[in-house]
C-alpha cells in the first residue's frame, strides 16, 4: 500500500500536532513504526530498505487515503527526487514557524532527547555544536528544492502562525486539498499534542517508556490506556519534571536580533514565494 501524501516538515512546526490531527480524521490512515513513532524516514535515512519495506507502513483500509510524517525530508537533498521518482503525483503538507523561535524549539527538544551537555545546553554555545539548528531553519532554500520536481500546487503550506490563529480554517483547507472531509472536528483540537519537558532522572523515564512498550508488546494495551486515563502518567511525568527555566537557558545579549539579521535575507524571499508577509518574523 503506498502513500497518498506526506508531511515533509519542517521539525519544530507543529508536525506532531498536524500528524494527530490527520490521523483523527476517518478517512485517512496514517503510517506508524514498529515503535509507535509517526516518522518512517524512508526517504532520507533508510532507502536502501526498499519499497516493500516501506510499504509495510501503511495499512489498506477501505474507503482511506494513506499519508506519512517524516520531519527529516523537509531538509533532504535526497528526499524530493526520490519522492518525486516514486509517486509524481504526491500530494505534500509543509509547516513552517518564525525560523529563530524554530531553531531555539530544535535547541530544547536537543535537551530533551539528553544529547547535549555542559556548556552546549546555552543556545549560543549549542549553535556552534549543531549547525542543523540555523540550517533546517533557511526556508526558502529548502522549498526551492522541493519545486525543482514538484508543481506548488501539489504542496500545501502552512504558516504556524495561522495554525494559532484559525486552526479550524486551516484543517477544513487542509482537509479539502487532500480530498477528504473538510468539516471534520478533531477530538484534540485545542491541545497540545507534545509539551517541551526535561526529566530529572532519565533512567527513571527511560525505564517508563521501556515497560510501556513490553506491555503493548505483550497485549497491555488496554492496561497503558486505563493508567493514562486515571492520569499516572502525566502525574509521574510531572514529578519527574525539571522547571523548564533551569533545563532550557533563555537567549544571551543581542543573540535574537543576530538571528534576525541573519535569516532576514531568506525570509524576504521565501514571502514572494509564497506570496505572505512575513513582516511578523522580523522581530
Amino acid at each position: 500500500m503506498n502513500p497518498h501524501f506526506i508531511g515533509i516538515g519542517a521539525q519544530k512546526c507543529a508536525t506532531a500536532w498536524l500528524h494527530s490531527m490527520l490521523e483523527d480524521h476517518p478517512q485517512i490512515s496514517m503510517a506508524k513504526t514498529l515503535e509507535g513513532k509517526k516518522d518512517t524516514e524512508f526517504f532520507s535515512y533508510y532507502y536502501d530498505r526498499g519499497f516493500e519495506w516501506y510499504e509495510r507502513h501503511f495499512e489498506n483500509k477501505e474507503n482511506k487515503i494513506t499519508g506519512e510524517y517524516s520531519t527529516s525530508y523537509f531538509c533532504s537533498h535526497d528526499a524530493p527526487e526520490r519522492i518525486y521518482k516514486y509517486s509524481p503525483e504526491m500530494k505534500l503538507i509543509v509547516s513552517l514557524r518564525h525560523p529563530v523561535d524554530r531553531a531555539f524549539s530544535n535547541h530544547k527538544h536537543e535537551i530533551k532527547l539528553g544529547r547535549i551537555s555542559g556548556v552546549n545546553l546555552i543556545f549560543e554555545n549549542a549553535l556552534k555544536n549543531n549547525p542543523m539548528y540555523l540550517y533546517q531553519s533557511m526556508y526558502f532554500m529548502h522549498l526551492t528544492r522541493w519545486l525543482q520536481f514538484f508543481d506548488k500546487k501539489k504542496i500545501f503550506i502552512i504558516l504556524v502562525d495561522d495554525l494559532r490563529e484559525k486552526p479550524e480554517e486551516i484543517l477544513r483547507d487542509l482537509y479539502a486539498f487532500l480530498g477528504v472531509d473538510r468539516d471534520h472536528k478533531p477530538v484534540r483540537l485545542h491541545q497540545r499534542i507534545h509539551e517541551t519537558r526535561v526529566p530529572q532522572n532519565s533512567a527513571l523515564e527511560s525505564f517508563i517508556k521501556k515497560t510501556s512498550v513490553l506491555l503493548k508488546s505483550i497485549g497491555g494495551a488496554r492496561f497503558i490506556a486505563y493508567l493514562k486515563s486515571k492520569g499516572v502518567k502525566k502525574s509521574i511525568y510531572s514529578l519527574n519534571s525539571q522547571k523548564e527555566s533551569l533545563a532550557f537557558p533563555p537567549l544571551q545579549g543581542n543573540t535574537r536580533l543576530t538571528l534576525l539579521e541573519y535569516f532576514k535575507e531568506e525570509n524576504s524571499k521565501l514571502s514572494i514565494l509564497v506570496n505572505r508577509d512575513l513582516s511578523a518574523w522580523d522581530v
